[in-house]
């Protein structure tokens, strides 16, 4: 009798273990994805070897890294000095997401190029493209976009897609990135999604 009470308490202990930290877990909430974002001047680091050539194409007889007008240069009825800056430059933004143990699982860039004669942006261009760096993970396309503005500020906005799936379960994430450029040479990025 004692050895069947045994075996019963033994499995009843056996079952509260097991059944304990899955009644926890499903209480926990999961570990997600941290976003991260980041911006600078210049091509971006890592920008595929076609983004990089057409940026060179874009500079082929231009002035580079802007500049300014020396005093007493311009002359004649639109003597006035020119807007601080002209030139041609290159920015960009990425959204992106890290693992919570800190590792990278994607990013999504986009890069743009204007050239500026200090009143007007005569030239501008775009370049969009997604980074995977953790298996998983898949890059469903370009949902949105915008390019538009005036002679003087133009704006660059894309939204990306990617989606994994482990075990029955999927994850998705729609990333955005918005690029303003001005004639002054200003410009600024805001991300999200």
């Amino acid at each position: 009798m004692l050895a069947k009470c045994g075996w019963w308490l033994l499995a009843l202990c056996v079952a509260l273990a097991v059944a304990a930290p899955a009644g926890a877990r499903d209480k926990e909430k999961p570990n997600d994805a941290v976003a991260v974002s980041g911006s600078g001047v210049g091509v971006a680091p890592g920008a595929p070897t076609w983004v990089r050539e057409k940026i060179q194409k874009i500079h082929a007889g231009k002035i580079e890294n802007g500049g300014s007008d020396e005093p007493g240069t311009l002359l004649g009825p639109q003597a006035r000095k020119r807007a601080t800056w002209f030139g041609c430059r290159d920015v960009y933004a990425f959204r992106g997401y890290n693992h919570f143990a800190g590792y990278n699982l994607f990013r999504y860039y986009q890069q743009v190029s204007w050239c500026s004669n200090g009143y007007s942006i005569y030239s501008w261009s775009r370049y969009r493209w997604a980074e995977l760096n953790f298996p998983g993970w898949a890059f469903d396309g370009h949902v949105d976009s915008y390019l538009g503005g005036s002679s003087t500020h133009k704006r660059a906005f894309t939204q990306g897609s990617f989606h994994t799936c482990y075990f029955g379960w999927c994850d998705y994430k729609v990333p955005w990135v918005a690029i303003e450029v001005y004639a002054s040479g200003y410009w600024s990025a805001n991300t999200g999604g």
